[in-house]
């Protein structure tokens, strides 16, 4: 595993989501987050919103099970999202913390996400919220969730520390903040600049992008079902069948997982991203190992990019 260095905190390039185990047996979370840690895997993210909070709670239960767990994670939460509306203000980001620090059973969580951006937030509450919680040590370190460039700005001005992550969405089959640039100067719906340059933004002020959905996709189905999971399952061989065929190719060439090499696609790019992948089973988290070990080179991964149904002007 390789690590990347957010502000001192030395995490894993590879992190591992926790948004869909609610309904897991503990039993098994534990096999997974043990199988994590083997890998090295240090970054576990959370949501004050995932499983309605079930799932802090049951990472909660393995640190007090274990509590040694807790020295070897890097632990990050989000809040923002409440049910009709997001909530930015004070109030509500000191209460969600609070929720997170009890269900997760720790006195502070390493990293701190804005979960979405709020056209009614006061900046002035947010930076009282975060003075409050650095100060406190309940917080280590902030930033934000998919976020514009602009907005990423406007807030950073507004507040005391730096916003070190921007988490947004990107895999082969959904890459925007890509295209855009790839297809700068060209009447193609690629071009259409959705985020205010933001992974040159993120590049220019040193923050670390996120990856979520990571080995998702979506899509309507012959029978006019819309899909959604991984682009490597069997539902979805038919719509990737030139992606996965490239994925399993630079596999067996390097020797790896086609779950592997499409991280190392993400880990490829000079942005030092991370990735989030969100499995439930410790044998299909074992699939991304190797997944900084794979050496793709410049021309593979634009193999891997095209393959994915992208086109190059």
């Amino acid at each position: 595993m390789k690590y990347i260095d957010i502000d001192g905190i030395k995490a894993s390039r590879l992190s591992l989501g926790c948004w869909r185990i609610a309904d897991k047996p503990i039993e098994n979370i534990e096999r997974l987050v043990n199988t994590a840690l083997d890998m090295g895997v240090n970054h576990f993210d959370h949501a004050d919103i995932y499983g309605g909070g079930t799932c802090e709670k049951l990472y909660g239960e393995l640190i007090k099970k274990s509590p040694s767990l807790r020295d070897r994670m890097v632990l990050q939460t989000k809040c923002g999202i409440m049910s009709g509306q997001y909530n930015l203000g004070y109030d509500h980001i000191m209460e969600c913390v609070e929720g997170s620090l009890k269900r997760l059973n720790t006195d502070h969580v390493d990293i701190l996400l804005l979960h979405r951006p709020d056209t009614l937030m006061r900046p002035e509450q947010i930076a009282r919220a975060f003075d409050r919680l650095e100060r406190d040590g309940k917080v280590l370190h902030f930033g934000v969730s998919n976020f514009s460039a602009m907005q990423i700005e406007y807030l950073q001005s507004q507040i005391n520390q730096k916003i070190l992550i921007n988490q947004m969405q990107l895999s082969p089959t959904f890459c925007p903040m890509i295209d855009a640039g790839i297809n700068v100067n060209t009447a193609s719906p690629a071009a259409v600049d959705r985020d205010g340059g933001l992974l040159e933004y993120c590049r220019m002020r040193g923050i670390t992008i996120q990856t979520y959905s990571t080995m998702q996709c979506s899509f309507i189905d012959e029978n006019g079902n819309l899909y959604k999971g991984a682009f490597t399952t069997e539902a979805a061989r038919k719509k990737y069948f030139a992606l996965n065929f490239c994925l399993e190719g630079l596999a067996r060439k390097y020797g790896s997982t086609p779950e592997a090499v499409a991280i190392a696609w993400v880990l490829h790019h000079p942005a030092n991203m991370q990735a989030i992948v969100g499995t439930t089973l410790d044998k299909h988290m074992e699939a991304f190992k190797d997944c900084c070990e794979v050496p793709l080179t410049d021309r593979e991964w634009y193999e891997i990019y095209r393959s994915a149904g992208h086109t190059l002007p």
